[in-house]
């Protein structure tokens, strides 16, 4: 498919959009096609008279250079790839978060206690001020 284009947009193919093709073998972006038909039931390259049932709605290409993706698909290698990094990254930063909030719980704690031992420490001072 490289270098091959549409002749109704005259746009290159690319895996963004769906292509569509013809019982006479020619091919266009599924979203050229649909409005010539609309006009006119005859290929926009050969002036072939088609049908409706002539018409393939998606063709899916393999690519030799890759994974076997199909065309207007993500390549899957690369996108997992991507997703587990992203996945790591996240994941990386949970833990970080989880120890930050160890770190604060030990805090808080000591600052309870802290806390317990004033309050216990002034109503002593209340109790001893209130005897003598």
């Amino acid at each position: 498919m490289r270098g091959a284009i549409c002749t109704i947009c005259t746009e290159l193919f690319d895996s963004s959009r769906d292509v569509s093709a013809l019982r006479c073998g020619h091919i266009f972006h599924g979203d050229c096609l649909s409005p010539w038909l609309n006009q006119s039931m005859t290929c926009p390259q050969c002036r072939q008279k088609i049908t409706k049932a002539a018409i393939i709605q998606k063709l899916f290409f393999s690519r030799p250079d890759a994974d076997d993706s199909i065309a207007g698909e993500p390549s899957t290698s690369p996108e997992l790839a991507r997703i587990y990094s992203k996945l790591e990254e996240t994941q990386n930063k949970l833990c970080l978060r989880d120890r930050e909030v160890s770190k604060l719980s030990a805090e808080v704690s000591a600052i309870d206690d802290r806390a317990k031992q004033l309050t216990e420490s002034y109503r002593l001072h209340i109790v001893l001020t209130c005897i003598f």
